[in-house]
């Protein structure tokens, strides 16, 4: 309501320095230009809308850098967040891997299946085992009869014995 009461209070004191001054001149000097015989009401517009314009560009670059600083302060605190976030779920992570080291015997290993062997389910061997004399049989074979794709699939890869 302030605002609107000192707008019109402007205005109406803007009209009375017109309707005053509507038929006085002067001289103007514009950066070294002179101007003779300007009516002092055309300055006084002048004057009056360039500083608006001013006044404008000086709002909105500051309105453009409290924008920029709010925008900064969110992405700030959602950055805040996510540290948090991330540092609850480490620790939670650190308290899991804990709890899992209590349990398993030998300070974190796993331990190994009933035989004391990683590969003790049936049929299963490590590399580099010693075989038996039936494993080494089926190799002879295997080597004899054409390599692992004939005892692979069943069938010959192309040669015949």
């Amino acid at each position: 309501m302030g605002r609107i009461v000192f707008s019109i209070i402007s205005l109406i004191v803007l009209a009375v320095i017109i309707v005053m001054n509507a038929g006085t001149t002067g001289a103007f000097n514009l950066f070294g230009y002179q101007f003779d015989e300007v009516p002092i009401i055309v300055i006084a517009i002048v004057s009056f809308v360039l500083g608006a314009i001013y006044s404008f560009i000086f709002y909105i670059s500051s309105y453009l850098a409290r924008t920029r600083r709010e925008k900064l302060a969110m992405q700030k605190q959602r950055l805040k967040t996510q540290e948090q976030t991330i540092k609850s779920k480490d620790a939670s992570l650190k308290e899991r891997e804990k709890q899992a080291d209590a349990i398993s015997p030998g300070g974190g290993q796993r331990a190994l299946p009933a035989g004391g062997e990683p590969f003790a389910h049936a049929g299963a061997r490590p590399v580099g085992s010693g075989t038996t004399a039936a494993a080494a049989g089926n190799a002879s074979r295997t080597k004899r009869s054409g390599g692992w794709l004939r005892n692979l699939f069943g069938k010959g890869t192309g040669s015949s014995r």
